[in-house]
């Protein structure tokens, strides 16, 4: 499917998200679960109010590695692999990136050749909350995602809905 670039914004939103925060038992793992939905417009390929849905789980290891494990409407299962503070890694279209910004907030980045994706993710104890943030690069006009065979170019991508939870 095409219109997998929408989904691109989810697996943009969960590769960011992979930045789960609540330790275990033995303190050696941190972890959430995510979800969201958002609807996509796009003009290459055509399409109207298409309908994006994602939810997974995200692991901090101790060594700094990070694993997402995402299932969504567009790209179906999806594992990620990461190590945290490490430079940006290649991603399709682009590149992905994690970040510590406290001692309670990690942040995901997905860059692409006309915008940024970023996602923060703060986890308190029980409580977590999510943001995230999509910024067109200078200049450019149009909101660029890979759709497993190339980019799609879109407009700003609508997150209708999205949380997490510490566990």
């Amino acid at each position: 499917m095409k219109y997998r670039a929408i989904l691109v914004t989810a697996a943009v939103v969960a590769s960011t998200l992979m930045m789960p925060v609540a330790s275990e038992a033995a303190g050696t793992l941190l972890r959430a679960k995510f979800s969201f939905d958002g609807l996509a417009n796009c003009d290459n390929p055509p399409v109207r109010n298409f309908p994006v849905h994602g939810e997974g789980t995200g692991e901090l290891s101790v060594d700094r590695s990070a694993t997402l494990d995402m299932d969504s409407t567009v790209e179906g299962k999806v594992r990620l692999n990461a190590t945290l503070g490490a430079a940006p890694t290649e991603a399709p279209g682009g590149s992905a990136s994690l970040h510590v910004l406290g001692k309670h907030t990690l942040r995901a980045v997905r860059d692409y050749p006309n915008n940024v994706i970023i996602i923060n993710m703060t986890v308190r104890g029980s409580a977590c909350s999510m943001t995230i943030e999509n910024r067109l690069k200078p200049g450019k006009r149009q909101y660029t995602f890979y759709n497993g065979s190339g980019l799609s170019y879109c407009a700003r991508p609508q997150i209708t809905h999205s949380e997490c939870t510490a566990y």
